[in-house]
């Protein structure tokens, strides 16, 4: 979500227009920052759901529309609807009170990241994926919304600590907590599924079938064979 200086100060000259009542200038920000507040909504909660995202969308942006009288430029327009789209999942979530179970990190690398894809390398891909969604989904709520708005939406410290509404160490806390906790998450999968592949592998039909065939021949005496 990141911007250049001119456009925050497009976007935040938009929202100062919407605050006095203009919804046009308040529609070019929802065509904006749409995407992301979807795609944070997805990783946040973790739903395949479209439809429920989308209200979740709608609520924000509603949200958005009758606080932006009282905007004030202190913040960028996109940590602004961040901070109100954090806040409307957590009321989500607490109203369902479930856990999430979808993809949290589907396609969360850092900007300028490699993303080269190789055939080779797709299936263990997409089960270290499987993993890391585990364990994003089990961290707790601040924790999983500092690492997805750091490593899905680019953002600062400075900036996450103005979406949730805490300091820049305390940012730092939230994502070393939650580093130690996804590498002890990923260490244990990783162990558990080295114990299943030293596990002995089960024989397999054609093999017991012929044992099977083997046993059920006569015994042949060596001698007996010998004088014939």
């Amino acid at each position: 979500m990141g911007c250049t200086l001119l456009e925050a100060r497009n976007e935040i000259s938009l929202l100062i227009q919407a605050g006095h009542g203009d919804r046009q200038a308040f529609g070019a920000l929802v065509e904006m920052h749409h995407r992301a507040v979807i795609h944070f909504v997805h990783r946040f909660l973790g739903i395949y759901d479209s439809a429920t995202a989308e209200d979740i969308a709608q609520d924000v942006f509603l949200a958005a529309w009758k606080a932006a009288p009282s905007f004030t430029p202190r913040a960028s327009v996109c940590t602004w609807l961040l901070r109100i789209t954090t806040n409307k999942c957590l009321n989500h979530q607490r109203a369902k009170r479930r856990k999430p179970t979808i993809p949290l990190l589907a396609g969360m690398e850092p900007t300028g990241a490699n993303r080269e894809n190789k055939a080779d390398d797709s299936t263990n891909q997409a089960e270290f994926s499987a993993e890391m969604r585990q364990a994003v989904a089990s961290l707790k709520p601040k924790q999983r919304a500092a690492v997805i708005l750091r490593y899905a939406h680019d953002l600062s410290h400075a900036e996450i600590a103005e979406v949730l509404q805490t300091s820049a160490p305390a940012v730092k806390s939230l994502l070393f907590r939650a580093h130690n906790h996804l590498r002890k998450q990923l260490l244990s999968k990783q162990s558990e599924n080295l114990k299943i592949s030293a596990k002995p592998s089960r024989p397999s039909s054609a093999e017991t079938y012929g044992k099977e065939r083997r046993n059920d021949l006569p015994a042949v005496s060596t001698t007996s064979s010998a004088r014939q």
